[in-house]
């Protein structure tokens, strides 16, 4: 199998040293993968992983419903709307865009591909609506709505828990939730009619979707309103049961299971 992963980076400036009003100097550039747990481990269960960073994915990400269809599973975790929408187009050369890659991921989840969206500051609406993904094709895809150009975040630094409701599916077989490490937060989202939630986080009123599953077309797509890395997955990165779970959602997604 092989999957495409966008998103969970960041390049890192610095240290920075001031010495005299005439002396500042730069000392480091270096870039930052989040995800690089997630990466290691699905590649710990064979599975091919090609990753993007933000300022990768604005110029690489596929363009075409072909192009996609190389894949098997496409991630797009804290990746913003408008990476995948624009082109770098301030860039001499840059082709011109002839395509819609929004409306590409939506036909190629359509056609049979598999779409997984994590949770994170610009995930779904994300930080302020940042996020962006409200009233796109790529929502369309997705089994949930998004909260409309509002910033989406439910910070719980006291930690809040899984509720599995489902532990039969394919997904979340074979671990034992029970002993789930805590979330520190994770996204509003909203489950469509004809939606699986799999699993809940929270307690009482504030008891939200947490793996919400559909079939879209012939693919299939699973949003997860939490984190896969810092700071909303904290505790959970390092969990044992980790990779088996995420191994478990591209299997299901890429209809192996």
């Amino acid at each position: 199998m092989k999957v495409l992963y966008a998103g969970d980076a960041c390049s890192k400036i610095g240290p920075v040293f001031v010495a005299s009003p005439f002396n500042l100097e730069v000392k480091g550039f270096s870039h930052h993968i989040w995800g690089q747990p997630l990466i290691d481990a699905l590649k710990q269960g064979g599975i091919e992983v090609v990753h993007m960073t933000n300022e990768q994915a604005i110029s690489d990400f596929p363009r075409t419903v072909e192009g996609l269809s190389e894949y098997d599973v496409v991630i797009i975790s804290d990746c913003e709307c408008e990476v995948l929408a624009l082109y770098p187009f301030w860039i001499p050369g840059t082709p011109l865009p002839r395509t819609n890659r929004l409306k590409a991921i939506r036909e190629y989840t359509r056609n049979g591909g598999g779409l997984l969206m994590i949770g994170g500051w610009t995930s779904f609406s994300g930080r302020f609506g940042h996020g962006g993904y409200y009233n796109t094709p790529v929502e369309e895809a997705l089994p949930v709505t998004c909260m409309k150009g509002l910033d989406d975040r439910v910070e719980a630094p006291e930690g809040v828990r899984v509720h599995v409701k489902n532990p039969d599916h394919p997904i979340l077989r074979g671990i034992p939730w029970d002993e789930c490490p805590v979330f520190e937060g994770y996204n509003r989202i909203f489950p469509k009619e004809g939606a699986e939630v799999l699993a809940t986080i929270g307690e009482g009123e504030d008891e939200a979707p947490l793996i919400v599953t559909w079939q879209f077309g012939k693919g299939r797509a699973m949003a997860f309103a939490s984190d896969c890395s810092p700071h909303w997955a904290e505790y959970f990165q390092p969990w044992e049961y980790y990779g088996q779970f995420w191994r478990q959602v591209v299997h299901w997604l890429a209809g192996k299971e």
